[in-house]
């Protein structure tokens, strides 16, 4: 048996030790390869598959994927794949649909982020305004959780009060992303996505064996756990599928990445290779929550499964585990903090107030950028508890709001400002009533506000002159093989 004091130290030491190397690898690498703006926001446009891959990993699989999915598997079982299923369809789509055209839209024009073809494509500086403030304010409140989430672990690790522990957690995560933007980012991401993998490979043979393998696990769970519609109706199911197939068609960190790959071939090399791991990657995660169901059936929080598994089964071994879950987390701070301060720089302060400014300065006001927002957000986490019903709400404003005129705006040749704008409106209208119960069906606030903005683009649409010719002929030749 660990004694608690020995469990400390070794956890204490291992953290010190990590958090040194990424903070030193994060400014060596920033300060060699970030020179200028592009660099700073997409790595140069320059970022090979494997790269391109652990970072789609350390960004988007994050506290949620990992303690939240082993928390939901303990209470519902199999119903939570309806998520994933909605998460694969989505990616699918962008690897089918999305990714070559948001790569050549990137190299022809010169594109960082999504504002920057809702601008090009409706003609609408207004627009470029109304979306970026959504997707800049949706990031900075999940760049506030990611804090709060790291600031928890931290504190179970080194035992010190959390507002302290978070404060030290948004300390590293600002100050290694200033240093070197995008190229920090994915450097970090690289190390980050291995510790993932490893942490929850290791975690999850360990938790099967000791929940006495899969024909006990699945022998021993209430028999609800094991059905798809356990714990959902088919219009219950129906609705989380869509929600995460549209919420992540504004997510600008997928954007992001799409636009740094080297070429179109290493972007899809990445992305199918994200889209193959993701369902046996929730498939284990699931089993260690299945497995917790049957270790631990009258655990007080669900949450706190993860972290008690690790330590419980691995003893000193639990600290590396530990580590890993700081790891995730930081993948996910990090590019949501960059993507907050994209935004902010690129949609309010270079558009509204320095339109003809230098490289230079635009690189000095990101970075400067990233420490300002990064200490406003981590005021937020320090002082709004309930910031994840506000992350929540923030990412689906932005998949009613943006969602429609993203996918029709790819291919479709109607749609002008006039008719994003109305899309954007109705979506936002939808989305507010159904946040206030008032939705047809009981539909969640996404779906509701995704409907309105579908007809509205389409009514709309079709009411106004179709685009112009420069439009039509951008959406021709991102068509072309």
């Amino acid at each position: 048996m660990v004694e608690a004091g020995q469990f400390q130290l070794a956890a204490i030491i291992m953290t010190l030790i990590y958090i040194a190397f990424i903070m030193v690898l994060g400014y060596i690498v920033g300060k060699r390869e970030t020179k200028d703006v592009e660099n700073f926001y997409v790595g140069g446009r320059r970022i090979g598959a494997l790269i391109l891959f652990f970072t789609l990993i350390a960004t988007i699989i994050g506290a949620a994927s990992t303690v939240g999915y082993a928390a939901w598997f303990w209470i519902r079982g199999f119903s939570q794949l309806w998520f994933t299923i909605g998460i694969i369809i989505a990616y699918l789509i962008y690897v089918i649909y999305m990714n070559p055209r948001i790569w050549k839209f990137g190299k022809k024009t010169g594109a960082y982020t999504i504002t920057d073809f809702l601008e090009y494509r409706y003609q609408s500086r207004l627009i470029r305004y109304i979306a970026g403030l959504l997707i800049a304010f949706a990031y900075a409140a999940i760049t506030a959780f990611q804090f709060m989430t790291m600031g928890k672990v931290l504190h179970t690790i080194f035992g010190i009060p959390y507002e302290w522990s978070t404060v030290i957690s948004a300390i590293i995560v600002i100050a290694y992303t200033s240093f070197g933007g995008f190229w920090s980012v994915a450097i970090t991401d690289l190390i980050q996505g291995i510790l993932t993998f490893i942490g929850v490979i290791v975690l999850f043979c360990v938790a099967v064996a000791a929940a006495g393998g899969f024909g006990n696990i699945l022998a021993s769970v209430p028999p609800k756990h094991l059905s798809l519609t356990g714990y959902v109706t088919p219009v219950q199911a129906l609705a989380w599928f869509l929600v995460f197939l549209l919420g992540i068609m504004s997510w600008p960190d997928l954007w992001q990445r799409v636009y740094s790959g080297k070429d179109l071939r290493s972007v899809n090399r990445s992305w199918i290779a994200y889209v193959i791991t993701v369902f046996p990657f929730t498939l284990c995660v699931g089993f260690i929550g299945l497995a917790g169901r049957v270790l631990y059936p009258n655990i007080a929080d669900p949450e706190t499964l993860f972290p008690t598994m690790a330590t419980d089964l691995l003893g000193l071994g639990g600290v590396f585990i530990l580590l890993c879950l700081y790891a995730i987390i930081m993948g996910t701070a990090d590019s949501c903090l960059l993507v907050s301060v994209m935004h902010f720089v690129r949609d309010i302060y270079q558009c509204l107030f320095r339109p003809k400014a230098s490289d230079r300065e635009i690189l000095k006001a990101s970075r400067i950028g990233v420490i300002v927002v990064g200490v406003l957000v981590l005021a937020l986490a320090l002082v709004a508890p309930s910031i994840f019903d506000l992350w929540v709400m923030s990412a689906d404003i932005t998949g009613a709001t943006l969602a429609f005129i993203i996918l029709f705006g790819w291919r479709w040749k109607r749609g002008d400002k006039y008719a994003g704008l109305a899309s954007i409106l109705s979506g936002f209208v939808g989305w507010t009533l159904g946040y206030l119960g008032y939705s047809p069906w009981g539909l969640d606030p996404i779906l509701f506000g995704g409907i309105l903005s579908l007809i509205a683009l389409i009514v709309v649409g079709y009411l106004r002159p179709p685009v112009s010719k420069e439009i039509q002929s951008l959406i021709d030749e991102l068509w072309k093989r």
